[in-house]
């Protein structure tokens, strides 16, 4: 795990969403460098608040900080200089390819160049695909390309909504610990949001929302424990903890009917 110095992104007292507010007064603060995980039930406001970092989502009271500076300040023109977004939908790109894909990305001062893409490509071990069309890819090799995309911003801060979802069990452990990598050597933050406990075990911060409000956060080791999961996803959840390691079971009420 990284030594956490400081806060890269804070909101406090922020009300945010769409066309009217959709997550309450929250007030959190999410440490640098870390590998943060927002866990919440669906319609929860997940999504909503790493949209609020990329001024996609509207702040109707309150305050929003990256790097010590209001979010109202930053043009959006600048946002790649802060922050990099990769979204949970993975569309196909038809007559794309993975290079073409990276090489889309913006960082703070314009396109990113061939060079810096095929390096991160070898970074995470993917650069044979470079050359392949991107719609021909398994749903792994889309996330990591996506995951590519926004490292090759080289932004401080990145967002990935739903990293892990509809991935198998192979490609779902190479996307957590390859986001656990980036954080350790790149020295970044990385906020992701979804439902997988096992990347929020392995990060170094947790927060949990429901219905638009703060429940919890905190290291993992406070946040997953059966109070709280059971609580914030209003079903029966018992963490067990075996030989080190923190195991999740749910108990299933509808089978002893």
């Amino acid at each position: 795990m990284v030594v956490m110095s400081s806060y890269i992104v804070r909101f406090v007292n922020a009300r945010i969403g769409y066309n009217e507010p959709i997550i309450k007064e929250i007030t959190l603060n999410i440490p640098r460098p870390s590998l943060t995980t927002i866990l919440g039930p669906n319609g929860s406001g997940k999504t909503t608040l790493l949209r609020a970092i990329i001024k996609y989502a509207r702040i109707f009271g309150g305050y929003a900080y990256i790097d010590g500076k209001s979010i109202d300040e930053i043009p959006i023109r600048d946002l790649p200089k802060y922050v990099s977004y990769s979204p949970a939908e993975i569309y196909s790109q038809m007559s794309l390819t993975v290079l073409d894909i990276v090489t889309s990305s913006r960082n703070g001062e314009g396109w990113i160049n061939k060079d810096d893409a095929v390096a991160v490509l070898k970074y995470l071990g993917i650069n044979n695909i470079a050359s392949k069309r991107f719609d021909e890819l398994s749903t792994g090799q889309k996330r990591l390309v996506l995951i590519a995309r926004a490292l090759a911003s080289k932004a401080s801060l990145l967002l990935l909504d739903e990293p892990t979802s509809n991935l198998d069990l192979s490609n779902k452990y190479r996307v957590i610990l390859t986001l656990r990598r980036i954080v350790n050597d790149k020295g970044i933050t990385v906020i992701a949001t979804g439902h997988d406990i096992d990347l929020a075990l392995i990060s170094d911060w947790v927060i949990a929302i429901r219905n638009g409000d703060i429940m919890a956060m905190g290291v993992p080791g406070d946040i997953i424990n059966s109070k709280i999961l059971s609580e914030l996803y209003d079903i029966d959840v018992e963490v067990l903890e075996i030989n080190g390691h923190r195991l999740i079971y749910v108990h299933n009420e509808f089978m002893n009917d």
